[in-house]
């Protein structure tokens, strides 16, 4: 038996920290240890087989009340490294110190807390996200520091795994690959509608709607795909080859709202999403893609919830919001839809390719504000298409050494490597430039599996 006695404070984000590290990154039975808290006890202390450790506490025990460390002054402005037992890990909150001990030892690395500030990411309400659903990436921590390509939550657990005794039992996983799909659109435009735009536009010069291609691009795009499933299609066959998931997320807007590249209660809509289920394929998860509109408006967020669940005929199992446009009131009504833990992916950089959270595996959400742990797994993607695009990259070899980092990280802690296409991208070069990537990048995964 693991037997942990910690500082009694705090005591819902010291326990949130703990299970995901001990129970959630390796997999220990929560049978297999136990979590007491008491007055007259200042750091972490860890009993295993006779031997105590000590994790100093380095952060809550100076905010014992409630929800005092939310401030921007407790976000860390500089980087130190622990170098314990040969290691080099990167230190949030904690100091450089190891102490071997006959019966133990004394880390100074407070991992408990860098782990609650990586899977929480709390400085990102502080920098603007529950105002305005989103913050400025380039001001998180492990941004501007530099390790926001390394899952140090994986990290971290592999230095508590050194404390363990061979005979506790620990849950294996699989390193796993997931594409997903945002499906901003799908529509490809008709013959008749081609030469409808070509007289408009040489008569008035006027764009066309919605998708804003001329005359001559959307000839071009209709021979490269010719159905609204031609896309979908492309990929499919990808993943059918790597026999591995795929999730597509459907926007549910409908006329007059903004960013309704399609409508929910269009006939073709329906046909995607019926010939996707017809396949009947138990890799394919169709899940929902709340709108913009839905951001701090809770009739709207109903309204799209009653429509994603006609369109599916149940209710959705996985969801990501557009834009990434969220905050703790959105993923209180996640919630909300069905009983058991619903699957999220949130968690992505929108202008580089790492870990957001810090962690390649999927994990249970914790609401800061609520001091409770949610009901919502989240799984971070860590590579999404269009961040590749934002980030430029200035040669294809600067994009592959960070992609083969990153996947040889993932298979490295068997995690989860979901990865995000986007469905309807405009421009015929670009979509085909990002599907060709695409293929390599699963080729690159699939070699490494088979390395081993």
């Amino acid at each position: 038996m693991i037997q942990f006695t910690c500082p009694n404070n705090n005591v819902p984000e010291r326990t949130y920290a703990i299970d995901a590290l001990f129970a959630d990154v390796l997999g220990c039975n929560r049978n297999d240890y136990s979590v007491q808290f008491r007055d007259d006890v200042h750091n972490y202390e860890l009993n295993v087989d006779g031997k105590a450790y000590t994790i100093e506490d380095h952060f809550f025990n100076r905010f014992v009340e409630p929800l005092s460390y939310l401030k921007l002054e407790n976000i860390p402005e500089k980087l130190n490294f622990f170098h314990g037992l040969g290691l080099e890990l990167p230190i949030i909150y904690g100091e450089d110190k190891f102490v071997r001990k006959e019966n133990g030892a004394v880390i100074g690395l407070d991992i408990f807390a860098s782990t609650f500030f990586m899977l929480t990411r709390w400085e990102e309400s502080l920098l603007g996200r529950e105002e305005k659903g989103d913050c400025d990436e380039s001001q998180l921590f492990c941004v501007k520091q530099g390790i926001h390509q390394r899952p140090i939550v994986n990290e971290y657990a592999d230095l508590l795994r050194e404390f363990l005794p061979s005979e506790v039992a620990l849950s294996t996983r699989n390193f796993e690959v997931v594409l997903s799909h945002d499906v901003d659109g799908f529509v490809t435009p008709t013959w008749t509608r081609i030469a409808k735009d070509f007289v408009k536009q040489t008569i008035h010069g006027a764009p066309t709607k919605v998708k804003n291609l001329t005359w001559k691009e959307e000839i071009k795009y209709k021979c490269a795909f010719p159905t609204a499933y031609s896309q979908f299609e492309m990929y499919t066959a990808l993943t059918e080859r790597h026999n591995i998931p795929e999730w597509f997320y459907f926007k549910v807007c409908g006329k007059g709202e903004t960013e309704a590249t399609y409508w929910f209660d269009e006939k073709l809509t329906k046909e995607v999403i019926g010939k996707l289920k017809k396949e009947k394929n138990p890799h394919y998860v169709l899940g929902f893609h709340p709108s913009q509109n839905t951001f701090g408006i809770k009739e709207q967020w109903d309204k799209e919830v009653s429509r994603i669940t006609e369109l599916l005929q149940e209710k959705p199992t996985i969801g990501r919001n557009h834009h990434l446009l969220y905050n703790y009131e959105t993923l209180r009504l996640w919630e909300t839809i069905i009983e058991k833990p619903l699957n999220i992916s949130n968690c992505v950089f929108h202008r580089r390719l790492g870990f957001r959270s810090g962690i390649c595996i999927p994990y249970n959400l914790f609401d800061t504000y609520q001091r409770r742990k949610m009901n919502l797994v989240e799984h971070p993607c860590i590579i999404m298409d269009s961040a590749i695009r934002l980030h430029k990259y200035k040669t294809k070899k600067d994009l592959w050494d960070d992609i083969e980092g990153i996947v040889d990280q993932v298979k490295k802690y068997s995690g989860c490597l979901v990865l995000t296409w986007h469905i309807y991208v405009r421009n015929k070069s670009l979509l085909i430039q990002y599907f060709n990537l695409c293929g390599e990048l699963l080729e690159y995964a699939s070699n490494v599996v088979n390395s081993k």
